[in-house]
């Protein structure tokens, strides 16, 4: 009596139909494959978790001394900085080890179509690799410094309560005449403090300038050099902008992946094609419903709620979905062409 799993398994020219059981070893193999990737990147990106942090860490300081704020973070459990050190590791080494996922999701998704549908999958790995790395590297390079500096500018929007006001109207304290802020302040003897683009060539002990770019007081004391941030005056906001660094690092890391995976949105489009699943003029008719999607998607995926991150997002994505769907269309026209 002939086995079920031979009767499963039936060759047609080059293309052979796998069983459900060999499909479920195959899923299992390539998960484990993954996994181990996931682990080999997490380990590789805890070795080099400083220069990590620090790429992803210089867009929020490029974005607060541009806007004027002291560059800085806050630590607010006694090991959260311990702690976090190694769960950057972790997520980063998800999104570093995401394009190893993706290539096993492809080979997976492979071993169920026949063999000129597998020519097909050759293509599409590759690209959907490429596109999530160029996805998060866009956010990562491009998109996350003007981000920061929208976010932290929204600071700026809330006032900053006046302590001569009392709840009724003007007045001190007592009901009385306003306070002066400048009765209170001491009177400082003049200082010339020169004014440099940069520093100078070979700082004294003692020395004292201003760093114009950098909007910096620098002064030499003992061979090393102590630095102060210049904040305007107009900068004393009721808000200060003081991130901690577990929510700065996570939001970074979800937005990384949520790029990644939503640049995938041309290959959906031309493999759905491509397979002969849907046609190039069901894209065309959906397009208003699948920019609705996309926005919410966007809206999803982006883990802060404000619509600038979600319209960073879900326009790439609605442009990379009209080059897939052109794509598709000179797919479309090579096929029937070739038939």
């Amino acid at each position: 009596m002939p086995d079920a799993k031979t009767n499963d398994i039936r060759s047609v020219g080059d293309d052979k139909r796998m069983s459900f059981g060999d499909h479920l070893d195959e899923l299992r193999r390539r998960v484990i494959w993954s996994l181990l990737g996931v682990v080999v990147m997490t380990c590789v990106c805890f070795y080099f978790g400083s220069p990590l942090i620090k790429i992803l860490t210089t867009p929020y300081v490029q974005a607060m001394k541009t806007l004027g704020f002291r560059p800085a973070m806050v630590q607010l459990a006694p090991t959260e900085a311990f702690l976090e050190y190694f769960k950057i590791s972790i997520k980063f080494g998800l999104v570093v080890s995401a394009p190893w996922v993706l290539y096993h999701i492809w080979q997976f998704v492979a071993v169920g179509l026949y063999a000129r549908e597998r020519r097909v999958v050759r293509f599409f790995a590759p690209t959907s690799i490429f596109l999530f790395v160029l996805g998060a590297s866009f956010m990562v390079l491009i998109v996350l410094s003007r981000l920061m500096i929208f976010l932290i500018s929204i600071s700026s929007w809330f006032p900053m309560p006046s302590a001569d006001e009392s709840f009724f109207g003007r007045g001190g304290p007592d009901g009385g005449a306003p306070t002066s802020a400048a009765a209170s302040r001491p009177v400082l003897p003049p200082m010339d403090v020169p004014v440099y683009d940069g520093e100078p060539v070979s700082p004294r002990d003692g020395e004292i300038w201003i760093d114009r770019i950098n909007h910096e007081l620098n002064v030499q004391l003992d061979g090393e050099r102590f630095v102060a941030l210049l904040e305007s005056a107009d900068k004393d906001q009721f808000v200060q902008p003081l991130f901690s660094i577990s929510d700065y690092l996570g939001f970074v890391v979800n937005l990384a992946l949520a790029f990644g995976f939503g640049f995938q949105i041309p290959i959906v489009v031309v493999f759905l094609v491509a397979v002969n699943i849907v046609e190039a003029a069901w894209f065309s008719r959906m397009r208003k419903y699948i920019i609705l999607v996309v926005c919410i998607l966007s809206a999803v995926l982006t883990p802060s709620p404000d619509i600038a991150t979600m319209m960073m997002l879900a326009v790439p994505m609605l442009i990379l979905f009209e080059i897939g769907l052109l794509i598709a269309r000179m797919v479309e026209k090579r096929r029937h062409a070739a038939s």
